[in-house]
């Protein structure tokens, strides 16, 4: 730096500062002319130049000092201004420069009492601040230069610099706290004012700091390390050498009276690691006085510490690398940076203020000296000296050890240590040479000996030209220079120290692991501080998180030894017990501390727990440790929480490692994303979790050991998924060598986890001895032979597991985590709550009945039910005889880890052995199955007994947590064996959950007091989850006897919340699941179901679930007879006949359905009679309540929940189908449903004009079917009948549809009322509809323009009635309900097979529209008289055509044919004629009278012309006259002002038009006349020649009748037959239209033809067989059971695809889609099922179409003899949104599944969870099915039933094409519906309006370019 100030100097002249140096040597100047000169010099020269210089003239320039600084020193003391104060500056730069330039002089003690003498003066204590702190600067310049030659008054100096610090009655003045004057003298005797010393510059009113022994302190300190690089040695070596010699003197002395308690023998290289004890901050007060000395402790930790910082910028960098995890208000964070404290006033300057030149304040002096920065050398000479040195090593460590022991009043001082080490620990790439190993660093030449210090002062001063590597920036140097630099030799260092070890190499390398147990246990006191301060308490707190980041870290980021571990964990068990030791209980709250820590340190010492198995082996004795600890404060519901979090990262670990799940990922979620991401159409992958979570709470769960290059040097690179198990995603599939378990004591057949070192490949798995791949069955087998004593001989003495079991895993790589690792690692801060505590582990083979469990010898079995009280303790338990023992203890799970290589070789034993764990007693680190294993067992039961648990709130939360973890399991299970393309079944999994592990405990809980009520219920709820399921291997029968006796005294207490928990969780599953005798228990469950519904809670009782279980033991009374079962409050067993079951499930399901009050359970009560009802009458028993259960059926109708009104009018539709048995049974019971559903469906029919809801709206439609399903199953003769003072039932019917056509009035409703109100007593039901008030729900929701669904449905249903009753079944079966006759048909002339526009162009085809709801098309055909018989006309005479008639209506499309009939057979053809010619013949010879006689003369005509004043009248009128023009005339003569020309009569004939001449006129005038004269002239010529043949001519013929011709009209008999059908009448106008002729019109027609006239659903039937979990599996069966085939049969009637007329649901008929289908139809519905056997699926093309038929059908019936449910999924559509599953059971009945969507409410008969026996099934099933596709129908948008689809067609057609015509138009078409072609002349009186309407006919057609217009203008006739 002088250096560079030099560039910018002022220089003087050359010749000027030779002269200047001239003067300095010239004795004959005064003293000031020489030290100005000297000042000159010294402002020109450089160091070495000054250096020299000082050399050569030292004693000239001492002279010029000393003289002149006597003269300032007279100075000041008469006057101290601001001129003598800069000249003291400027003498005491030169001191300062004579100090610095001449150390090698002053060493040899020259000038020694001078320059002491004048120290003296410069330290004396009434001198101010400035001139003190400039003393002891100098005053160590030359102490350190004097080195081992400083006097023992030197080293009394040393100690006195500081007042306030030391010992003596000096520090008394030094302080400043004696008296003035003589008594000062007297008093104090100390070395610095002893004699005639006075002070130089007293500080009189100078204001001194706070804290004076801490001023000074802090200068002392900063002045040893500034001064050192100041001094100019020849040998630059000597500045080291004099820091040491001044660190010696400040270590012997100031530290120890800093640090009193400072341990001498404290060795960081053989560290003393006893655990710390509890403080008392009362011990510690002692330790804080007095205060000044207090305070200086802090500013020596500082000033350490920050010569062991390894980065700059550390408080950044460790907040980086150290994650503050605690969460929430706990959060540990880093507030604290040690080192900007550096800031403070701190005394003292770099240098003088002399030697720039420049005069600064004190305080700007203060600040500017602590710019650590600018250090750069003394930095370095400093650490060289800290850390080079075993001994120094050990005071950095013994001083930050002496801070963790400070009280709270120093928390500074232990902030500042914690980060310290914090930056070692983060800086692993850098760290301090002591964290080294040994081995680490090679060891170096030694340099040369030297003997004595006088070696190396007198050494060549060549060093000063030798390149100097040093770092010139302004950062701290990082110790990596020191690290790397030389190791000292023993001569060397023993020349400083007392550290010379007799010549050998001292290495300074402790190892990082020393470090760590030094800092965790020393660490530890920070916790172990008792206090009651609030203040210092949240100082407190904040340290220890502090504390435990530092743990996390080191626990999650560095590799420690097993010593490090367990001090770790023992440090830890000591903290948790010192801080967390006092549970609170009662009314005794925690602590502020314990509130604030209890979270982080239970989560650090879980995981640290875990981490360190992971790591090492963790003994026995520390789990016992640990097991005491925590199951001590389980009253802390902290623990309980971290439990539950740990137990939730632990399950997941397992999920991953034993079962090879990702529960983040499971494979029933993939199929369920892709699922949706095929709905959405995207193709791009689901996206994973890839955030790499670095925190400690999300990262002890990872694969990967800690990064360090120790470990990762020696890890094993895992290949990740080469093998994963089924469902867990992997590509490949594991083999079946890998699924094996192994014998004890044998290499264990497992998966691979470590490759061979020399082949990155997997090893093969070796059986025992013989060298061949191990035999599945084999090993089973022998595994079965084995007994416990052959294991125990096959074993070493040092082996001791309890049983050694094989498992299959992924393999994983150890170094990288991988994704599905980041989201197992997952332990936040949830409120979470659990815990058991078991003694091993059960891993049930489930293709075996044998399970195999690994059990403890010494304490029972956890899944044992002999024990009532489980020992968790046990499992962790290690007796201290087996601490060398390999595995961990004898009561882990011993899982050995074989491998596999594909180049087949055979690896050692030893190499299978190292693929264990390190729990196991192998070498691998990480996760692997068997750690996982062991450690979530043990983890498990760390609580301890968890029914120990005082608190029954932490009691509840960790039965919490055990459900959770149950579901988990269960999870687990049901993704084991899935497959992920849906392709193929997998293999039953090898292992399985072991769900039944909690069973001890929670049997136990079930006997503590009621204080722990809510725990015994979720233990209760527990237990029926676990047992009440299907299980891979049947349950013990000790369990199960436990459990029923649980059951048993569960409901005989008679507690209605525990009877909730046992009714909701066991439900109707517990008699379908297949457990031992569970029939015993139905009284027991009656009693119970019965409890749950008399009571008046209606939300926390499970009322859906108690008639659910009830409801579905509807049919054992029938399938089962007497049953032995257990009575109810005590344990005997009797005998319960069937009727007497029968008698107690029917009166419960009678009574809840007439006043259950919540809807589900209502229907659900509605839906067990409706089976009921089916059952009897199919077993035809015939149940006294039958009829009593039709009337609560029929009293639903009119519930409040519509719901429920729908499920009874479902029911008692179904029971239609049994009208002959229930007329056998009771005669009157149909007649009687039909007027009651009539009745009521009549009371909710709204008022005219009303309108009501949506849902109204459906119920009543389902009525209104209802009653016709009825009326068309009942005889004829009984709707017929009537009595005398009521209507015939079908009366009602009709009236009923004709009010839902047009309304109720207030009368008629009123009415209504009245009679529903007789036939019902509302007084046995609840919450049903008032009758006094609207019934209805006059909300309405139908949009506008939106048709009546119940008009619509009442039309369809009139119609229907008319005609379908007594006539369905039609004579073409069941499958046809319309006529298929087409208008083309039987037109040979049309050679079409459609409807096509060439009909349009016949002339014997009308369309016409009656009534604008029926279409009608007439057709003229030939009569069929050529047949044999005759036809339907046989033997009469007809017309030689007929008219046919087709009729479209609502209800579909009839055909008629009519012929006209002329005689009977005995009339012969043609008699009439032959009869009259014959009378003719006879008067032929006679003279026929003329028929004309005329006069021999015409009478004249007379020429009378009336008066122009006559009048002329009709009947006065003359033939000749002209009435017009004597009416013009009159008018003119008697009103002359009319006339429009006056004086021209009105009369006067009209001028000749205009182009016609007037000869014109007289020649036709003339022609007329010529014609009448020649006629004239004609008739008198030949009026007399009677035998002539003009007479004859002119006489009449005789009349004969008219010979028999066929008609020539095409149209005649049609045209007829409307005549006379009166539809031509003038009244039917407004009646009967024509329908306008256009290719729409045929498209509207094709639409209503092949519109269905009847409800119509498809249904898929899906056989699944054994073992049978794809979709490819599963549709590949041609074949089934026998069971299977039954049910199908009775679903329906098979039919043949290719011939079938009915509904086909999609199924073609070419055999594509197979021959038969199960075919069902009444007269208002169809259905047909499509049967995946039923269909080939022989190839692709036949699968696909296969699984299109079934995927696209929105119900589905599967039969499941699988033994897993059936999931929703196997088969994969969008559809599918109803599955009804049917599960044989053993005892030959069957348990009913509802699966539906959650948007599909609730459809009945079935109900989930019913049983059946085999002869209701079918009848049930199809039911069910039938009513779910009409709910699901329902929900669609814009759904239209069939009836609404086809009237809205039908108003289209009318809408549209109706030709609205005039009469004459009419009738034109009626009479010809197309013209001749013959016909050209063009009829010019048509009418205008129907030239309009062929006009808009050619334009409609035109304006279509594919539609042409087959209709002609009309012709006229020739």
């Amino acid at each position: 730096m002088s250096s560079v100030l030099d560039m910018f100097r002022t220089r003087t002249k050359e010749g000027e500062l030779k002269k200047s140096v001239l003067k300095v040597s010239d004795p004959k100047k005064d003293a000031l002319t020489r030290f100005k000169h000297l000042r000159i010099v010294l402002d020109n020269y450089s160091k070495l130049e000054a250096k020299d210089f000082f050399e050569a003239n030292y004693s000239h320039i001492y002279f010029i000092f000393n003289d002149n600084f006597s003269n300032v020193e007279a100075d000041l003391k008469q006057r101290a201004n601001r001129a003598h104060r800069e000249d003291l500056d400027a003498i005491l730069f030169v001191f300062e420069k004579i100090l610095t330039l001449l150390p090698e002089l002053i060493h040899k003690r020259w000038m020694f009492h001078s320059i002491g003498r004048i120290l003296k003066k410069l330290l004396h204590p009434g001198n101010g601040l400035k001139i003190r702190k400039d003393g002891i600067r100098l005053f160590l310049l030359w102490y350190q230069i004097l080195n081992e030659n400083a006097s023992e008054e030197c080293h009394e100096i040393f100690l006195q610099l500081v007042p306030g610090l030391g010992k003596g009655i000096h520090q008394e003045v030094l302080y400043g706290k004696s008296q003035s004057g003589a008594e000062s003298k007297e008093s104090c005797s100390g070395i610095i004012i002893s004699g005639d010393i006075t002070p130089i510059l007293p500080g009189s009113g100078e204001k001194l700091p706070d804290n004076i022994t801490k001023h000074y302190f802090d200068a002392l300190i900063y002045y040893m390390v500034s001064e050192v690089i100041k001094v100019e040695w020849k040998n630059k070596r000597m500045r080291e050498t004099c820091f040491v010699f001044l660190f010696d003197n400040f270590k012997s002395s100031y530290l120890m009276w800093l640090l009193p308690t400072f341990d001498k023998a404290g060795d960081i290289y053989n560290p003393r690691l006893d655990l710390p004890e509890s403080r008392q901050v009362s011990e510690l007060e002692s330790h804080d006085m007095p205060g000044n000395v207090s305070d200086c402790r802090y500013s020596f930790i500082k000033w350490l510490a920050h010569f062991v910082f390894i980065s700059k910028q550390h408080d950044k960098a460790i907040e980086n690398q150290v994650p503050e995890t605690v969460g929430s208000e706990e959060d540990i964070t880093e507030t604290d940076q040690p080192m900007a404290a550096a800031a403070e006033n701190m005394p003292g300057s770099n240098a003088s203020t002399l030697s720039t030149g420049s005069h600064h304040s004190e305080l700007d002096s203060m600040t500017s000296s602590l710019c650590y920065e600018e250090w750069v050398d003394e930095n370095d000479i400093v650490r060289s000296v800290l850390l080079t040195s075993r001994e120094n090593i050990n005071i950095i460590h013994e001083s930050f050890r002496q801070a963790f022991l400070f009280s709270l009043n120093q928390s500074k001082s232990i902030k500042t240590v914690i980060s310290v080490y914090k930056d070692w620990f983060q800086h692993a790439d850098q760290k301090p040479i002591f964290m080294q190993e040994p081995s680490d660093i090679g060891l170096g030449h030694a340099p040369d000996h030297h003997s004595s210090l006088s070696d190396i002062l007198e050494e060549d001063s060549s060093d000063e030209s030798a390149p100097q590597t040093k770092d010139l920036s302004k950062s701290l140097p990082s110790l990596d220079s020191i690290n790397n630099s030389r190791i000292r030799n023993a001569s060397y260092l023993g020349a400083i120290g007392d550290l010379a070890d007799g010549g050998r190499l001292n290495d300074v390398r402790a190892g990082i692991q020393k470090v760590l147990q030094v800092f965790i246990v020393n660490s530890a006191n920070v916790f172990l501080l008792q206090t009651d301060d609030e203040s210092a308490m949240s100082e407190q707190v904040d340290l220890c998180k502090k504390v435990i980041n530092i743990y996390r870290y080191l626990v999650m980021n560095i590799n420690m030894e097993q010593k490090t571990w367990e001090k770790m964990l023992q440090v830890l068990l000591c903290i948790t017990t010192g801080v967390l030791g006092d549970v609170p209980i009662f009314n005794r709250k925690p602590t502020d501390l314990q509130k604030r820590l209890a979270t982080p340190i239970f989560q650090t010492i879980i995981v640290t727990w875990i981490r360190a198995n992971l790591c090492v082996f963790v003994s026995g004795q520390l789990w016992d440790q640990f097991l005491g600890v925590l199951s001590s404060l389980s009253g802390w519901p902290e623990l309980i929480r971290q439990w539950a979090n740990t137990m939730d990262t632990l399950t997941r670990v397992l999920a991953k490692q034993v079962y090879g799940l990702d529960l983040t990922d499971l494979p029933l979620q993939r199929l369920t994303e892709q699922k949706e991401k095929r709905r959405r159409g995207k193709s791009q992958e689901i996206p994973r979790n890839k955030s790499n979570d670095k925190s400690f709470s999300r990262s002890w769960s990872k694969n990967e050991p800690p990064n360090d290059k120790a470990f990762t040097s020696n890890a094993v690179p895992f290949e990740r998924g080469k093998y994963k198990s089924d469902g867990a995603g992997g590509s490949k599939s594991r083999p079946d060598l890998n699924k094996q378990r192994s014998l004890s004591g044998e290499p264990s057949p497992s998966h691979s986890r470590q490759p061979s070192n020399a082949s990155d490949s997997a090893l093969y798995i070796r059986s025992n001895s013989d060298g061949n791949l191990a035999d599945p069955k084999d090993l089973v087998e022998r595994l079965k032979g084995v007994t416990s004593e052959e294991m125990r001989e096959k074993h070493d003495s040092t082996v001791i597991p309890a049983c050694t079991v094989s498992i299959s895993s992924t393999s994983e790589n150890i170094d990288s985590p991988a994704p599905e690792d980041l989201e197992v690692a997952k332990l936040s801060m949830r409120d979470l709550q659990s815990d058991p505590d078991v003694d091993s582990i059960s891993f049930e083979h489930s293709e075996q009945d044998t399970s195999y469990r690994c059990t403890d010898s010494r304490s029972p079995s956890p899944t044992s039910i002999h024990s009532r009280s489980p020992s968790p303790i046990s499992e962790l338990t290690v007796h201290p005889q087996q601490k060398d023992c390999p595995t961990p203890d004898r009561d882990s799970l011993h899982i050995e880890m074989a491998a596999t290589t594909t180049d087949g070789g055979i690896e050692t034993k030893e190499c299978i052995n190292d693929m264990r764990s390190v729990l196991a007693g192998g070498s691998v680190q990480g996760w692997l199955p068997d750690n996982a294993v062991v450690l979530w067992k043990r983890m498990l039961g760390i609580l301890g007994d968890v029914n120990q648990i005082m608190d029954p709130e932490n009691h509840v939360m960790v039965y919490e947590e055990l459900s959770k973890i149950l579901d988990t399991l269960h999870k687990i299970r049901n993704n084991l064996g899935v497959t992920e393309d849906n392709t193929f079944s997998p293999p039953p999994p090898d292992f399985i959950p072991p769900t039944t592990i909690f069973t001890p405990w929670e049997f136990e809980c079930l006997s503590l007091p009621d204080d722990y009520k809510r725990g015994k219920l979720l233990a209760y709820q527990l237990l029926c989850q676990t047992v009440v399921k299907r299980h891979d291997v049947p349950l013990s029968t000790e369990l199960l006897s436990q459990f029923y006796m649980c059951l048993h005294t569960g409901i005989g207490t008679r507690d209605q919340e525990i009877i909730n928990v046992l009714v909701k969780h066991c439900g109707p599953r517990f008699f379908s699941t297949p457990l031992q005798s569970s029939t015993l228990l139905l009284k027991n469950f009656i009693q119970a179901v019965e409890i749950v519904l008399s009571s008046s809670d209606l939300r926390q009782t499970p009322r859906s679930e108690a008639l659910s279980l009830i409801g579905s033991l509807m049919c054992f009374p029938n399938h089962y007879q007497d049953l032995q079962v257990l009575n109810v409050g005590e344990l005997s067993v009797e005998s319960l006949s069937s009727n007497t079951l029968k008698e107690c499930i029917i009166s419960q399901l009678l009574n809840s359905a007439k006043k259950e009050s919540a809807e589900t359970a209502r229907c659900i009560a509605l839906s067990s009679i409706g089976v009921y009802l089916y059952e009897e009458l199919c077993h035809q028993t015939l149940h006294s309540k039958l009829h009593e259960a039709v009337i609560v059926l029929l009293g639903n109708l009119r519930c409040k929940h519509k719901v429920a009104a729908k499920t009874a009018t479902a029911i008692l539709s179904m029971l239609c189908d049994h009208t002959d048995q229930l007329l056998n049974y009771h005669a009157a019971l149909p007649k009687h449903i039909i007027e009651v559903v009539t009745a009521t469906v009549s009371v909710l029919i709204p008022l005219t004009g009303i309108e009501v809801s949506q849902e109204e709206r459906k119920l009543i439609v389902a009525m209104l079917f209802c009653v016709v399903e009825w009326c068309m199953k009942m005889p004829i003769s009984l709707l017929l009948e009537t009595t005398d003072t009521d209507r015939s039932c079908v009366f009602k019917v009709f009236q009923v549809l004709d009010v839902a056509v047009k309304g109720h009035s207030t009368e008629s409703l009123s009415q209504a009322r009245q009679l529903l109100a007789g036939m019902i007593q509302d007084s046995d039901f609840a919450h049903l509809r008032e009758l006094h008030s609207p019934v209805g729900d006059y909300k309405s929701d139908r949009k506008s323009g939106e048709s009546d669904s119940i008009q619509c449905a009442a039309k369809l249903l009139i119609n229907h009635m008319v005609n379908h009753m007594c006539h369905f079944p039609m004579g073409s079966g069941a499958s046809r309900l319309s006529s298929s006759i087409q208008e083309h048909h039987d037109m040979e002339e049309l050679e079409v097979n459609d409807l096509k526009q060439e009909i349009f162009y016949s002339s014997n085809i009308q369309f016409f529209v009656q009534n604008k709801r029926t279409l009608v098309s007439f057709i003229e055909l030939p009569a069929l008289v050529d047949l044999p018989g005759g036809g339907v006309t046989a033997g009469l005479t007809t017309a030689r055509t007929v008219c046919r008639v087709l009729l479209r209506d609502l209800t579909g499309k009839y055909a008629w044919e009519s012929s006209m009939l002329y005689a009977p057979p005995w009339c012969q053809e043609g008699s009439s004629v032959k009869n009259a010619k014959a009378l003719l013949d006879l008067s032929s010879g006679s003279e026929l009278e003329p028929l004309l006689s005329h006069d021999e003369h015409d009478a004249p005509l007379t020429d009378t012309e009336r008066p122009s004043s006559m009048m002329p009248l009709y009947n006065l009128s003359l033939p000749h006259q002209d009435n017009l023009n004597d009416m013009l005339r009159y008018i003119g003569h008697t009103s002359p002002e009319c006339h429009l020309i006056p004086g021209e009569p009105l009369n006067l004939e009209a001028g000749t038009p205009e182009g016609f001449s007037t000869e014109s006129e007289e020649a036709i005038k003339g022609m007329v006349i010529h014609q009448k004269v020649n006629e004239l002239q004609y008739y008198s010529k030949h009026k007399m020649d009677q035998g002539s043949l003009g007479f004859q001519k002119m006489l009449a013929k005789p009349q004969v009748p008219c010979e028999g011709e066929e008609t020539t009209p095409p149209f005649q008999m049609c045209r007829m037959m409307l005549d006379q059908l009166g539809l031509l009448a003038w009244e039917q106008r407004c009646h009967f239209d024509l329908l306008r002729k256009s290719d729409k019109l045929l498209r509207e027609l094709k639409n209503l033809d092949n519109q269905k006239c009847r409800e119509t659903h498809k249904i898929a039937v899906i056989y699944v067989a054994e073992g049978q979990e794809d979709k490819n599996s599963i549709l590949s069966n041609c074949g089934a059971s026998k069971a299977f085939e039954d049910f199908v049969a009775g679903l329906g009637w098979e039919v043949d695809l290719e011939t079938h007329q009915g509904f086909l649901g999609g199924l073609q008929q070419n055999r594509t889609t197979g021959n038969t289908a199960p075919y069902y139809a009444t007269s208002l519905t169809e259905c047909i099922f499509h049967v995946s056997t039923r269909m080939p699926s022989g190839t692709d093309d036949a699968m696909h179409i296969k699984m299109r038929h079934l995927g696209n059908d929105e119900i589905h019936i599967i039969w499941s003899e699988h033994t897993r449910d059936y999931r929703r999924g196997i088969i994969p559509t969008e559809f599918g949104d109803v599955l009804i599953i049917i599960y044989p059971l053993p005892s030959g009945l069957y348990r009913i599944e509802i699966n539906k969507k959650a948007e599909v409410p609730y459809f009945g008969p079935l109900f989930d969870g019913a049983i059946l026996d085999r002869k209701v099934l079918p009848g049930l099933v199809r039911a069910t099915a039938i009513n779910a596709s009409r709910v699901k129908r329902s929900l669609l948008p814009f759904y239209h039933s069939f009836y609404e689809e086809r009237a809205k067609n039908f108003e289209t057609v009318i809408q549209q094409h109706v030709d609205f015509t005039m009469f004459e138009d009419f009738a034109a078409n009626v009479f010809a519906p197309v013209l001749p072609q013959n016909a050209t002349i063009m009829d010019q009186s048509q009418d205008l309006s129907f030239t309009a309407s062929m006009t808009s006919v050619d334009q409609s057609q035109s304006s279509a370019v594919d539609q042409v217009s087959p209709a002609m203008p009309r012709q006229s006739r020739a």
